[in-house]
């Protein structure tokens, strides 16, 4: 037996493979056998009742564990019996057939990770907020869909920079895009900075997601808050996450944020004059957040354009008007200027209409029939109720104004045409007369002799 563990069962060129080597190696083998099968038919199975998998995407997932199950057989045998081949090697770095195998590893894992997380267990998430009633994702299945786009997108690129993280520590390389003296000191930037930086933005963007659309979005349901609230602390966890993670990757990148500190003062003084009203803008939107005045989905009239507020960036909010278009609003005028909010602490408001009649009508009858045609539309609430005044005795009728209550903000001028014919309509029934106006004119010095 000792000289089966002892002796030389196999040779491959100048490598040589003891029983020992031999054996444990097929134990590996084994073992990796059993982990293949629990991972393949227990954990996968297990995931796929959890997440509601369909066939297909069952199939495309264990297809990806195949290959990474026969790298891990090949490396355990080529490390156990210490068989390999050098393909590169200098004074910095060795590379062989393991390095090239490991980085096979690494991509196949990538693939696995990117296909569980961004196709599995993303998807499912937003196919169940699809299904509820009240999602904590808004937006509508559109909606739903860009999001569900955008974080896969970001996942893709979180799992992808860290798997070329990996290889270049596999590869022990590095490449330098600059290097130099830079002021008083030597600057060099490689592209294992760039690539931290860029995973600093990315575990941000991911961070925002979590916390957005997992934590505050429950917390939200739960206490009911309003859609205006809920944007504006949104826009502040953001502009804070985005931040932090930009002075980490200006630090990782080798960049001294004192400097840039100090430079900015200096920036700020000589650039603030020209770009005055951009930083006015800036504020005023912080301002926003932090005041809520005007929040979005909130009806506002701002010099006599009426819309509904559907973002409020750093320096502009985009607010749509009844007819469907944008308008792009600086933030400043939402601050300073005098801006009607019409639904401002509540999604209501009260709306009018005017009309007159003739000398003489019975007015009694008048208030009743303009009652009865405010009323009888769908979009009138009945609480409050339709009220009616008599305001003016004018040159030629007696004035009426009607007020109603309504939310429908962005078709209210459809609503206020319907009243208006049903008045027509319902004046016509009962002999009402709304008049036109009349002047006599009165000539002096008329030569009667032509």
């Amino acid at each position: 037996m000792e000289n089966f563990w002892s002796n030389i069962i196999l040779e491959i060129g100048s490598f040589q493979i003891t029983g020992a080597q031999l054996t444990i190696a097929s134990l590996q083998t084994l073992g990796l056998l059993v982990l293949d099968w629990l991972i393949l038919f227990w954990l996968l199975r297990k995931l796929f009742r959890r997440f509601d998998v369909e066939q297909v995407r069952r199939r495309q997932v264990r297809r990806r564990f195949q290959p990474l199950f026969l790298y891990l057989v090949i490396l355990t045998w080529m490390w156990t019996c210490k068989v390999d081949y050098t393909l590169y090697q200098d004074k910095m770095r060795w590379i062989g057939i393991s390095t090239l195998i490991q980085a096979l590893m690494f991509w196949q894992i990538a693939f696995i990770v990117d296909l569980i997380l961004g196709r599995v267990i993303l998807r499912n998430f937003f196919q169940t907020q699809g299904n509820l009633k009240n999602p904590i994702l808004g937006g509508g299945s559109s909606g739903l869909q860009r999001t569900l786009t955008t974080s896969n997108r970001y996942i893709k690129y979180a799992v992808y920079v860290i798997t070329l993280m990996a290889m270049l520590s596999l590869f022990q390389t590095d490449f330098t895009f600059f290097e130099g003296k830079v002021g008083k000191g030597n600057y060099a930037l490689r592209i294992s900075n760039v690539l931290i930086a860029s995973l600093v933005i990315l575990m941000a963007q991911l961070l925002i997601w979590l916390i957005i659309h997992l934590f505050l979005a429950n917390f939200y349901r739960r206490r009911s808050i309003n859609i205006g609230s809920q944007f504006a602390f949104n826009q502040l966890v953001n502009y804070l996450i985005y931040f932090i993670a930009g002075m980490i990757a200006l630090h990782f990148v080798g960049v001294n944020i004192t400097v840039i500190a100090g430079g900015a003062v200096a920036l700020l003084v000589g650039v603030g004059i020209g770009l005055q009203q951009t930083f006015n803008d800036f504020f005023s939107g912080i301002l926003l957040l932090f005041e809520r005045s005007v929040e979005v989905g909130d009806w506002v009239e701002i010099d006599g354009l009426v819309g509904k507020v559907r973002r409020i960036g750093p320096r502009t909010s985009v607010v749509q008007t009844r007819d469907n278009r944008s308008v792009i609003v600086p933030n400043s005028r939402l601050v300073i200027n005098n801006v009607t909010n019409w639904s401002h602490g509540d999604d209501v408001a009260r709306f009018t209409v005017e009309v007159g009649v003739a000398y003489g009508s019975d007015t009694q009858m008048v208030k009743e029939l303009l009652i009865a045609a405010a009323k009888q539309h769908p979009k009138v609430l009945e609480n409050p109720p339709v009220n009616v005044r008599m305001v003016l005795f004018g040159d030629s009728s007696l004035d009426f104004e009607v007020y109603f209550w309504s939310n429908e903000f962005m078709g209210i001028e459809d609503v206020k045409s319907d009243i208006r014919l049903e008045i027509d309509q319902k004046f016509r029934e009962h002999k009402i007369e709304i008049p036109f106006t009349q002047t006599d004119v009165w000539v002096r010095n008329w030569d009667t002799k032509k």
